[in-house]
């Protein structure tokens, strides 16, 4: 143990942290459903007034990650940055679920939010997009002492 190298890190306060998820595009979404766990990259959007955590999801209808937003009784979003001896991390957990059409923005809104969506071999014209809102109850956050 005389070889690891330690860093300290402290607390953020709640302005730095809401600061941080203001500027934050993305990070992992972690959904559990029963033993099995499932972490999506997502993009994410704070909502401060609402407190709450914004993510959009797309769907071809062979995904089971809607399966697991479904199941998860309490979700974890983690986004971070890692810029050598700089570093930062946010963790918040709370409830989830996948927003009713009427409470979704419209499109111009989603994606002045999210920026483009990027999509792998689906067809465009098999994709959905739904918003998955965290509702959160524990939101911390850390960074590398100075």
């Amino acid at each position: 143990m005389d070889d690891i190298r330690y860093v300290y890190t402290v607390g953020l306060d709640d302005d730095e942290v809401a600061e941080r998820l203001a500027n934050a595009s993305s990070g992992i979404l972690s959904l559990a459903d029963d033993g099995r766990a499932y972490g999506v990259p997502v993009h994410v959007a704070y909502d401060a007034e609402g407190g709450r955590l914004l993510f959009r999801l797309t769907d071809d209808g062979d995904s089971e990650k809607f399966d697991f937003v479904e199941a998860t009784t309490e979700a974890t979003f983690v986004c971070y940055e890692d810029a050598g001896k700089d570093s930062w991390s946010i963790m918040a957990r709370g409830s989830v679920r996948t927003l009713p059409d009427d409470e979704v923005p419209d499109d111009a809104t989603i994606n002045e939010l999210f920026g483009g969506v990027r999509i792998f071999d689906e067809e465009i014209d098999d994709l959905q997009v739904h918003l998955v809102e965290l509702d959160f109850d524990e939101l911390t956050g850390r960074e590398t002492a100075r």
